[in-house]
């Protein structure tokens, strides 16, 4: 019998972790590294700047904002906000505490368009919010592809199935498959 509960407990928590999975294969995701990282797409260059903002206490972040380059040297560089529901805001960052990251933050490539996801834990309240998991909110965001008016728009939310203490872990081992 203690056999079969932990044949049915191993069931329950591997479809847990696959109703978490997206459709997005890790091998799509761009790896971002401190400093200027330039992701070329059909006909235009985006160049998303990661930075790094140190504060005194435990809650420093990084910031990602991210550019269109000018085909030629001297050019306008074009920067490109994320626009939902909630208004328009010129970066992405992180949220972090001493004991997990609250936020994080990726991209990824498909199919020739560029992505932003944001990985926020919600529900819990602080101090909660940074000690205990809680379901994460993945918002995804594509870029527009206009010079005219450059934006990475909501494309769509979804909630995580299963808790998480960190924000991060849930966009690395959640959002992305294998």
């Amino acid at each position: 019998m203690k056999y079969i509960a932990i044949v049915c407990l191993a069931f329950c928590l591997c479809a847990a972790r696959v109703a978490d999975a997206q459709d997005v294969n890790v091998s799509a995701e761009v790896k971002l590294v401190d400093g200027p990282n330039d992701i070329a797409l059909d006909g235009v260059t985006v160049r998303v700047i990661k930075g790094y903002v140190g504060t005194l206490t435990a809650h420093s972040y990084e910031t990602y904002t991210s550019y269109v380059m000018p085909e030629k040297q001297g050019g306008t560089w074009l920067q490109i906000p994320l626009e939902d529901s909630n208004g328009t805001t010129t970066e992405l960052r992180t949220v972090e505490s001493a004991d997990s990251t609250v936020q994080a933050v990726s991209m990824y490539r498909s199919n020739g368009k560029l992505y932003a996801v944001v990985a926020a834990k919600t529900g819990d309240k602080f101090p909660d919010l940074y000690l205990k998991p809680a379901p994460v909110m993945f918002k995804v965001y594509r870029f527009n592809g206009s010079l005219d008016v450059a934006r990475f728009k909501l494309e769509r939310t979804i909630s995580s199935k299963s808790e998480w203490m960190d924000a991060g872990d849930a966009l690395n081992k959640a959002y992305f498959s294998k």
